[in-house]
C-alpha cells in the first residue's frame, strides 16, 4: 500500500513537471530557434513559445526599419537639395559627384581657386582639375558657399543617423537569438521517476541543451 502511494504521489508530480510525452514532443531546439531570430527577430521566440518576446522583438524589428528608411529618405532629400542648391548659386553639375568633389565646392570658391592652390603647393607635380562643365564651379558669393556647407552637413546627418539603424537592426537580431534560446532550452527539460538507495521513489528534472 506504502508502495502504491508512493508511485502514485511521484507519478503526479512528474505530471506536473513534465506531462509525459507530450513535453517530449513541445521540447524546442535552442539552434533552430535562435537561427530563426537571426533571420527575423521574434520568429525564433513564436517557436520556442514565447509569445510576448515574440511581440516586443518584431516590433522593435518594424520600428527599426521605418527608422532606417525614413533617414535614408531624408538623406536623399537634402543631397538633391544641396547638389541643386549649388547648380543654381556656383553653376556646379547637378548630376550626383564622389564626396571628394562636393569637399572641394565646400573649401574653394571656385575650380580656379582649387587649381591655383594646388599648383602652389605641389608645383609641376600638380594635376590640376580640368575646366570641363563636369568639374566647374564658381560661388557668387562666400556666404552662399557657406550656406551650401550647412546644407551638406544636415544631409550627413540623415545619414550617420540611418548607420546607427542599422546597427541597431544588428543588435536585435543577436538579442533576440539570445532570448529565444533560452526561451527554447527551458522547454528541453525532463522529469525522471526511479527508486533510490533506501528503497524509495525520487523525482529528479534535468535540462538537455
Amino acid at each position: 500500500m506504502k508502495t502504491s502511494s508512493q508511485i502514485l504521489i511521484a507519478f503526479s508530480i512528474a505530471c506536473l513537471l513534465a506531462p509525459s510525452a507530450a513535453f517530449a514532443q513541445e521540447a524546442k531546439s535552442p539552434k533552430k530557434a535562435a537561427f530563426l531570430s537571426i533571420l527575423l527577430p521574434g520568429l525564433g521566440e513564436r517557436y520556442a513559445g514565447g509569445r510576448k518576446s515574440a511581440k516586443f522583438f518584431l516590433f522593435t524589428e518594424g520600428m527599426f526599419w521605418t527608422g532606417l528608411f525614413a533617414f535614408q529618405k531624408l538623406n536623399t532629400t537634402r543631397e538633391n537639395t544641396f547638389r541643386a542648391y549649388a547648380a543654381a548659386r556656383a553653376g556646379a553639375t547637378n548630376v550626383k559627384k564622389p564626396n571628394s568633389h562636393y569637399d572641394r565646392l565646400s573649401s574653394y570658391n571656385s575650380i580656379y581657386d582649387y587649381n591655383a592652390r594646388l599648383l602652389y603647393v605641389e608645383g609641376t607635380s600638380g594635376n590640376p582639375l580640368p575646366e570641363t562643365p563636369e568639374n566647374f564651379w564658381e560661388w557668387d558669393t562666400p556666404a552662399s558657399r557657406e550656406h551650401f556647407r550647412e546644407l551638406r552637413s544636415k544631409a550627413t546627418w540623415a545619414r550617420t543617423r540611418g548607420f546607427l539603424f542599422v546597427g541597431a537592426l544588428i543588435f536585435n537580431r543577436f538579442a533576440s537569438a539570445l532570448n529565444a534560446a533560452n526561451i527554447a532550452a527551458k522547454t528541453r527539460s525532463v522529469a525522471t521517476v526511479s527508486p533510490n538507495t533506501s528503497g524509495d521513489l525520487q523525482v529528479r528534472l534535468s535540462v538537455r541543451f
